[in-house]
């Protein structure tokens, strides 16, 4: 529609009104918000700069611009493309602008800038272009790399391996990824209908809701717990849950972050494992009893048959039958030990101090220390315990003193060093003597196994060892072993803490 001259004239003073008051508000933002003043002439075709625009775009005090120049301190492409066409609009149509740009400055440097450009119209055309820009690089990135993290958590999130959640504090669960859906066999609709507790195990959910609590009361950052959610099918699901909770800025509680991880197969394995272990320990109780009944007969039989003929002596056959029983003997003796360790172990450790059985298993040994000259240094900390049976702790230390001096160096005296030290899961003392060293490469496979000597002595039987490791494996430990030959061995004994 055209407009009539008194139509167009109240325009042009609306426009010149405008424009008084855009001047007033920019002049109180530019003082509050110490933001850059810029300033074109069209008709004198310059450019104005003040002190703050300057700093901003990386020039000296008394750099004077060119529109042009202007125009090229922000970079080839989108951005020169855009504020092109924006001061173009804002000459021919008076329209006004409010931006976020980058500029590349004189030093060299990708900088974002608000940019705001007013145009000053005068009798219908545009005289004056004058505006403000803002260093917003800091508070640009930041948000960048807010909205870069939130799009990787929500990809983190929705393609996680394991279920991811966000919970209400009412329970509703209010998002879930697909892999929730899959292991729990609702659709997301489906759940969204539903609240954690409607589908958690009566068992588990009393333990679930109290470290809940304790999250929000501030007593604990996260918690994780095993439980048992009902599958959509009636079928139950184990899962590894763990929670933690989010708060907004001011702290308060937002909503609760669940991670689930499906064990169910891994529990079934484990309940299996168990029922398979007491029925092999039911088993090996069995077979140690009988056969332990059988061979004693056998023993038995055998000396009676050689009191009434002692002429059986004399076969050459017999000799080797009393050897093959006596052998039968020993070896179901230490196969009933082990068995009986397992249950000897349960409940039966308490907290015993290292150094004062290391000095009670030397003690128990002196008579051959003396005569073998070695020299046992005890360097335990004083106030190490250890979590144990007492005749369990008493034979690994007497096991490993006499291995130590039996295969020593003829060349050296033994010299034996126990030392501890602690980390977060166990009690480490070690065993570290002179003697004849081990080829680990040759037989660090087959060390602590059953009947395995690699040492010329006669009364070497392999025996020791196997009795040992299984001792120190019963009391929920293990043994390392570091050794060079003919420079002697470190064998490295891990052990529960004693809590006293």
């Amino acid at each position: 529609m055209k407009l009539t001259t008194d139509q167009l004239i109240a325009k042009i003073a609306n426009q010149e009104k405008e424009v008084k008051n855009y001047k007033e508000v920019l002049h109180q933002i530019k003082t509050a918000a110490q933001m850059g003043i810029w300033e074109v002439d069209l008709e004198k075709h310059t450019m104005k700069w003040s002190d703050v625009t300057k700093q901003i775009h990386g020039v000296e005090v008394d750099y004077e611009p060119t529109i042009e120049e202007g125009i090229h301190f922000y970079p080839e492409g989108k951005n020169r493309q855009v504020i092109t066409e924006v001061f173009k609009e804002a000459i021919e149509k008076g329209i006004n602008y409010d931006l976020e740009l980058q500029i590349l400055t004189a030093t060299g440097n990708l900088k974002w800038v608000r940019l705001i450009g007013i145009s000053e119209i005068k009798n219908g055309k545009c005289e004056k272009l004058y505006g403000l820009i803002q260093d917003i690089d800091q508070a640009v990135k930041y948000r960048l790399e807010l909205e870069q993290q939130k799009k990787l958590f929500r990809q983190t999130f929705e393609f996680a391996p394991n279920g991811m959640a966000l919970v209400g504090l009412d329970g509703n669960w209010t998002q879930v990824n697909q892999q929730v859906c899959i292991m729990l066999g609702y659709t997301k609709e489906e759940l969204s209908k539903l609240t954690f507790q409607d589908i958690t195990h009566p068992d588990d959910l009393d333990l679930d809701l109290k470290l809940l609590e304790e999250l929000l009361a501030g007593k604990r950052e996260s918690y994780q717990m095993e439980k048992r959610y009902f599958h959509k099918s009636g079928n139950l699901v184990w899962a590894l849950l763990s929670v933690s909770l989010m708060k907004d800025k001011e702290g308060n509680p937002v909503h609760f972050v669940s991670q689930l991880t499906d064990i169910t197969d891994k529990k079934l394995l484990l309940e299996t494992t168990l029922e398979q272990n007491d029925r092999l320990l039911n088993f090996a109780h069995i077979v140690s009893h009988n056969l332990r009944s059988h061979t004693s007969n056998f023993s038995m039989l055998l000396s009676m048959m050689k009191m009434e003929n002692p002429k059986l002596v004399e076969n050459e056959f017999f000799p080797f039958l009393l050897q093959s029983s006596s052998s039968l003997q020993e070896t179901l003796s230490y196969l009933t030990d082990i068995v009986v360790m397992q249950n000897e172990v349960k409940d039966n450790t308490k907290a015993l101090n290292l150094y004062k059985y290391v000095e009670k298993a030397h003690f128990a040994i002196q008579s051959l220390v003396s005569s073998s000259n070695a020299e046992i240094h005890n360097e335990v900390d004083k106030d190490i315990f250890v979590d144990a049976i007492p005749a369990y702790l008493e034979s690994i230390i007497l096991n490993f003193f006499t291995n130590s001096i039996k295969y020593c160096s003829n060349k050296r005296n033994p010299i034996i060093f126990i030392t501890s030290e602690i980390d977060p899961s166990y009690v480490v003392f070690s065993i570290k003597d002179n003697g004849l060293g081990i080829d680990l490469e040759k037989h660090g496979k087959k060390l602590f196994g059953m009947y395995k000597t690699f040492h010329e002595k006669e009364d070497s039987r392999g025996i020791g060892l196997f009795i040992t490791k299984n001792q120190i494996e019963a009391l929920g430990g293990k043994v390392e072993v570091e050794s060079q030959v003919n420079q002697g061995t470190t064998f490295k004994i891990y052990l529960k803490h004693g809590k006293i």
